[in-house]
């Protein structure tokens, strides 16, 4: 009889969301006599409206003041003084995770966000219910509202972000340090003189991937324009805006996009190892999906404005392993990546140390602990 696998997310143009993406696949492609599984846009169930006003106050926090997001981020205070509210909405939501419950009748849950996670697990505790709860982090960030004693098991990007979750006081036996998850295809290497044809570009210039996650959030308008005043290095860029139509309609009308046949611009694409796959370097904020999948690609980074909080961990732990530089002057950019290039051998152990570190069965892994609980 197969498993009825439930898959909470919170937004659908989101790492939460690709990563609920990823493990479904792992999960349909390796199990699939014993796996029956949906995904669910956890707010949009049960407060959809609230969903959408905090999507947008948090997308202009991170826009127009990041540091009162990293002020807020697992702050204690703001942990105490909000915990009412969460409780208060928890209550709220209960009768429709438990109508939810009765509906789907769910051998599993897997929450890629930690809000749905604590709904869950109050059902749980709630309730009584055995119902076998994973969360899975997607940042190297474990935060405080993860944590409940009715959560089955941890999934961690990697040992460091395990040993932190458990100082927080989560048991080592229910933490598993198996990656963030990411599809199927960034295990594959690609045929990748068919793809520099389609794009149409060159495999004699060094290639330059240059994005911010779905939302097209970051430096990547201040990149673009670093990188063109070079003259000394013919570099041609792919640069994805991503669902961000201002920032695709601003550089369509940049005189430095349209003088220059190196640069190619792209919207929200569904094929981004694709890109991965022929780019020397990734020129991003720290998004935890993104560089997963860099990593999967052993593809070195250059992060420019991580949002503080969890991108502000995720890019210390990226530097820190040697997989990726981080710039913090703009007008530096196009200086410190030369020197780069100048230097292959920086590049090629960028290289090895992400491949060192990189998790590309994470998804497989996870659907394993699902099914057979190991």
């Amino acid at each position: 009889m197969k498993k009825k696998i439930l898959i909470f997310y919170i937004s659908k143009y989101s790492g939460h969301y690709h990563a609920a993406m990823a493990i479904e696949e792992a999960l349909l492609a390796r199990w699939p006599d014993d796996a029956e599984v949906e995904k669910i846009n956890a707010l949009d169930y049960t407060n959809p409206i609230l969903g959408r006003i905090i999507n947008r106050i948090y997308l202009r926090i991170i826009k127009k003041r990041p540091e009162i997001w990293g002020n807020m981020y697992d702050n204690p205070e703001v942990l105490k003084k909000t915990r009412r509210a969460r409780e208060a909405l928890h209550k709220f939501n209960m009768s429709k995770i438990k109508r939810l419950v009765k509906r789907k009748k769910p051998d599993i849950i897997l929450c890629t966000q930690a809000f749905p996670c604590g709904m869950v697990a109050d059902f749980k505790k709630v309730t009584g219910s055995k119902l076998k709860l994973i969360g899975v982090l997607t940042d190297h960030a474990p935060h405080s509202y993860w944590l409940f004693d009715e959560v089955d098991f941890y999934v961690t990007p990697d040992e460091k972000t395990a040993a932190a979750l458990h100082e927080k006081g989560i048991s080592r036996d229910r933490i598993k340090a198996y990656g963030i998850p990411v599809g199927l295809k960034y295990r594959k290497r690609r045929d990748r003189r068919k793809i520099i044809k389609e794009l149409d570009i060159s495999d004699k210039k060094p290639t330059l991937l240059v994005m911010g996650g779905s939302q097209g959030l970051g430096a990547i308008e201040q990149a673009v324009k670093s990188l063109s005043r070079d003259k000394d290095h013919d570099y041609q860029l792919l640069v994805v805006a991503g669902k961000n139509r201002k920032l695709l309609s601003r550089l369509s009308r940049s005189k430095v996009v349209r003088s220059n046949p190196g640069i190619k611009l792209f919207s929200f694409v569904e094929n981004i190892e694709e890109l991965m796959e022929v780019s020397d370097v990734i020129i991003t904020k720290a998004g935890g999906m993104t560089t997963a999948e860099a990593l999967a690609k052993g593809l070195p980074m250059i992060i420019v404005d991580p949002i503080p909080g969890h991108e502000r961990l995720n890019a210390d732990y990226l530097v820190g392993e040697g997989a990726a530089v981080e710039i913090k002057d703009y007008d530096e950019m196009h200086r410190i990546i030369n020197r780069l290039f100048d230097s292959r051998e920086t590049i090629a152990k960028m290289r090895s140390r992400a491949e060192s570190i990189a998790k590309p069965d994470s998804a497989l892994d996870i659907a394993r602990l699902a099914i057979l609980g190991k």
